[in-house]
């Protein structure tokens, strides 16, 4: 394990600039072999003269893309995560190539030469990715998890860590925060160790001091409380340090920003998008009985009731006989049309128009109806900071959640996001949308893999 630990810390710095490293190269590479496959005997050069002058804008669009994609970012979900990204990068080099080729005035680079380069650089970095992911959790090997909790919350958390395929994590042992004396001793058998959020705080730091004395990772599920923290700066009264808590809402100028950044992103999308909203509009239309829109009253910004607009997914009057039930996945009431427009977020797009009204932004929490406000209130006084900020067409939560992801653990996202809005965060969950909508893996559940899922109660004493 000391070997082990030892060769993370000298290596894990340079893992990324590796693997950027490694698309760079392989993007080129792409076009090179698009350029052999479309001039098999010989380039003109008056041909490959406009690729070497945007040459240095295609390696910057591709590192920055990427890295706005989330790329770059440590991933422990799986590599099935990564196509849907490497996809929606390469798309996006290809249109940024194509603007500067414009730009440039090279109308001698063959668009044939863009089109197959695209299809050739998914196939090899996608390769290329694999491979790393594949390095990365043999360099890391199966991180052995000492998980601290209370006996109600630790079977979900153990879910999400021993039951995906390929998870990096083994548990070794789960204890209660009544047992943490026997913590420096069960240290030298783990790597890492797991706080759930209703550890004592006082408990927290404990857990933390006894990881830093032994040189163990710790990851945190966290509470309101840590999220304050996460973006708070320090500074001196005097000569006494002091930690600023700042106000989680958003300034004036936030504010503004984030108004100018809904209504260009709305406007453009209803400009490219149209052709796409009148044919999800024909198809809800055919494929089953009912208006095209689905029209309800959501809870917006402070509390305040608003009309919000989708396209229809599920069969005319699905409530009338229920009353207000969450959607599940494989729900029956669900369309076949409205299966594929969910899995794809299509369904979301009518949000626009909330989104020109000012009832809504592009990022931002979940819209929710007032039935299951009042309950998840009750239950988690904490979701009331949710509406500090107008719903969202899109969000933290939906992009790294799935339908079936709990109310608690969507309130985390959705907390971290306002804690720590930026423009330049929002513009990051747009990009990271796309693959996501490509996917459709937010849409799935976990109940489809109930088979492969392993005992979790095997853990617990």
């Amino acid at each position: 394990m000391g070997v082990k630990m030892q060769r993370l810390r000298i290596l894990k710095p340079f893992l990324p600039y590796l693997l950027a490293a490694g698309d760079l190269m392989l993007v080129f590479l792409g076009y090179f072999l698009a350029f052999a496959v479309r001039f098999p005997v010989e380039v003109p050069v008056f041909n490959w003269q406009p690729f070497t002058r945007v040459i240095p804008w295609v390696g910057t669009a591709t590192l920055v893309l990427f890295g706005g994609l989330g790329l770059y970012q440590g991933r422990r979900n799986g590599p099935s995560s990564i196509t849907g990204g490497v996809v929606t990068g390469i798309a996006g080099v290809m249109v940024v190539t194509m603007a500067l080729t414009f730009w440039f005035r090279g109308f001698a680079f063959p668009r044939s030469v863009l089109v197959l380069a695209m299809f050739i650089q998914v196939q090899l970095i996608c390769v290329w990715r694999y491979f790393f992911w594949y390095f990365e959790r043999w360099l890391y090997g199966r991180q052995e998890l000492l998980v601290i909790g209370r006996d109600l919350e630790v079977p979900g958390v153990l879910e999400k860590l021993v039951c995906p395929p390929g998870s990096w994590f083994s548990v070794q042992q789960v204890i209660t925060p009544e047992d943490l004396d026997q913590l420096p001793g069960l240290l030298k058998k783990a790597d890492a160790v797991l706080l759930s959020p209703s550890l004592p705080r006082e408990k927290k730091a404990k857990v933390l001091t006894d990881c830093l004395e032994a040189r163990r990772e710790a990851y945190l599920v966290p509470d309101l409380y840590d999220i304050m923290l996460s973006h708070s700066s320090m500074l001196q009264l005097n000569d006494l340090p002091v930690v600023e808590v700042r106000d989680i809402r958003l300034s004036v100028l936030q504010r503004a920003a984030k108004r100018g950044t809904d209504l260009f992103f709305a406007l453009l999308c209803l400009l490219f998008m149209a052709p796409v909203l009148a044919a999800c509009a024909v198809v809800v239309a055919v494929s089953s009985p009912g208006p095209v829109f689905y029209i309800q009253e959501r809870v917006g910004l402070k509390g305040k009731p608003f009309l919000l607009y989708k396209f229809r997914t599920m069969v005319h009057n699905a409530e009338k006989h229920t009353g207000p039930v969450l959607s599940a996945e494989n729900d029956p009431r669900t369309t076949r049309a409205g299966k594929f427009l969910r899995a794809t977020r299509l369904d979301e797009l009518p949000q626009l128009f909330n989104v020109i009204k000012g009832n809504m932004s592009i990022v931002g929490p979940r819209p929710e109806r007032s039935f299951f406000v009042e309950q998840f209130v009750n239950e988690l006084p904490d979701y009331r900071y949710r509406y500090l900020v107008k719903p969202g067409l899109t969000g933290m939560a939906q992009v790294f959640g799935k339908y079936t992801t709990s109310a608690e653990d969507k309130l985390r996202f959705d907390l971290y996001y306002i804690r720590h809005y930026s423009p330049i965060l929002d513009l990051k969950i747009i990009l990271q949308t796309i693959p996501v909508a490509i996917s459709g893996e937010a849409a799935n559940g976990l109940s489809r893999k109930k088979a492969k899922r392993r005992p979790v109660l095997r853990f617990l004493k």
